[in-house]
């Protein structure tokens, strides 16, 4: 990547602005003219919606050699950075994508543009997700399909899932078991964050059946985009004389591992009926975990 002549720059903006903090950018590069070969480099914040020069125009008879980009996310919540090429003013896009809280984007010219994530991506999970899902509770494949009894009319049930930031979610999954719904009267889905506040619910089903080994998806009531990478939790809230039962895993010894902080889930409010609470109750210790999906 070269800026070759005096009026090419290499920019950087925000979609929107800064919640705390601003992005911290810094652009290595070697400046060449016909007999000389030195280093340099820029160490810039953004500006939110204005373009920032990650490298400005060089001077006449030289070349910048862009040899690194290293863009780091310091505010507290998700941004869309876009890099790009100013010709004249007349712009190109290199890179454009959401950078999550305390992650970082870069480019360097062996290995190219990467987003590295601040949080450990399971490795099992969007490995072998269900056809038409992003991201899924656990791995299906390591799921034992038992019947698990993880619903309680009128009760929330939370299950962790590990989710990047940027992810555009727009409906909710769960697979029941052997016990099929009945005369029931609310069902919704919501996803939770890591301090379990409501992000987003899905519509309510209220009386819809839902089959035995059957799997359900409510649909959002508007698309929800991630806005860091980490823990999540999928809640479920089902009104029912008789709740379905979840495809989860065999009932572990104990449960304290998974009531561990964070916690992978658990039960939560209780008294539900139409709506899921803006702020769940801590998960209780549970020994069964079940599957669910985002998409």
């Amino acid at each position: 990547m070269k800026l070759t002549t005096t009026n090419h720059k290499l920019q950087v903006v925000l979609g929107g602005s800064v919640t705390t903090n601003q992005l911290q950018c810094v652009t290595s590069y070697k400046v060449y003219t016909t007999t000389t070969t030195t280093d340099g480099n820029v160490a810039i914040n953004t500006n939110n919606t204005t373009d920032v020069d990650l490298a400005g125009a060089p001077s006449s008879g030289e070349v910048y050699d862009i040899v690194n980009i290293n863009i780091y996310n310091a505010d507290t919540v998700a941004q869309t950075v876009t890099v790009k090429l100013d010709v004249s003013a007349t712009e190109t896009i290199l890179y454009k994508g959401v950078v999550g809280v305390g992650d970082v984007i870069s480019w360097s010219a062996e290995g190219g543009w990467k987003n590295t994530t601040n949080s450990v991506t399971p490795l099992l999970n969007n490995k072998k997700v269900i056809s038409g899902a992003l991201y899924e509770t656990f791995d299906r494949d390591m799921c034992d399909e038992v019947n698990t009894a993880a619903l309680s009319s009128g009760r929330l049930s939370l299950q962790a899932i590990w989710l990047p930031a940027g992810t555009v979610i727009s409906s909710i999954s769960f697979w029941s078991a052997t016990t099929a719904l009945a005369t029931g009267t609310n069902q919704l889905f919501g996803l939770y964050d890591i301090n379990l506040n409501l992000l987003c619910s899905s519509t309510n089903d209220t009386s819809t059946a839902w089959a035995a080994n059957s799997k359900k998806t409510l649909s959002l009531t508007s698309a929800f985009t991630t806005t860091y990478s980490g823990l999540h939790y999928l809640g479920i809230m089902v009104t029912a004389t008789t709740v379905p039962t979840l495809k989860g895993n065999t009932a572990k010894v104990g449960g304290q591992l998974g009531a561990a902080a964070p916690s992978m889930g658990g039960t939560s409010n209780t008294g539900l009926t139409t709506a899921l609470p803006a702020t769940a109750n801590a998960p209780g210790t549970v020994t069964t975990s079940f599957w669910g999906c985002v998409s």
